[in-house]
């Protein structure tokens, strides 16, 4: 028997976002491999420029909208003790259980994520309009910028490697259900508050 554990507003949201950031990723990369990477192919920038548009603006409209998505992205905000236990538990290789309906891994991932959002969005920026800016200031923010996207790919791989490790959470953003005896044993209190 499967369960629903991702409507369809949440799945948009986690995809949409997902597919931008990797062809955020690729024309980034572009850029910064050409031998003119400061000023870059003007093409390339520009659809890597209007790229991030959506790439911020997605979880915002997704978010008003969906009231799921803004549920499940309060419990991603919420950390316990609990949480600092399945850390713990994951380091010692122990049998985990999730709390709630996202373990710690999960809680830990999100916020990395809106870090860099975040850090994207204002690098970005002063990237976009470095006429205002003096070139030193422009300089260094490039250099910030180029190193969050390094550090967003240790995290994308991470989480692709999980993702896959873990089949079944797979499964759950990719169709939307679980099998219910899966989510019994891994997610027990979520489990049981859903019905």
């Amino acid at each position: 028997m499967k369960i629903l554990r991702f409507d369809i507003a949440t799945k948009v949201l986690h995809w949409s976002h997902a597919l931008v950031f990797i062809w955020l990723l690729i024309t980034g990369m572009y850029l910064f491999f050409t031998p003119k990477s400061l000023l870059g192919d003007p093409l390339i920038k520009m659809v890597h420029v209007y790229a991030s548009l959506p790439f911020i603006l997605f979880p915002v409209i997704i978010y008003l909208h969906g009231r799921s998505a803004r549920n499940d992205i309060k419990e991603l905000m919420e950390w316990t003790y609990d949480d600092l236990n399945w850390f713990i538990g994951f380091l010692k290789k122990n049998k985990i259980v999730f709390k709630g309906k996202f373990n710690a891994g999960q809680k830990a991932n999100f916020l990395m994520t809106l870090l860099f959002i975040t850090g994207f969005s204002i690098t970005g920026f002063v990237v976009w309009m470095k006429s205002i800016f003096s070139r030193n200031f422009v300089e260094l923010i490039f250099i910030v910028h180029d190193s969050l996207a390094i550090l967003s790919i240790l995290l994308l791989s991470g989480h692709i490697i999980l993702a896959m490790y873990y089949s079944e959470s797979l499964k759950g953003i990719i169709y939307g259900t679980l099998d219910a005896a899966w989510a019994k044993e891994h997610y027990p209190d979520w489990f049981l508050k859903r019905n």
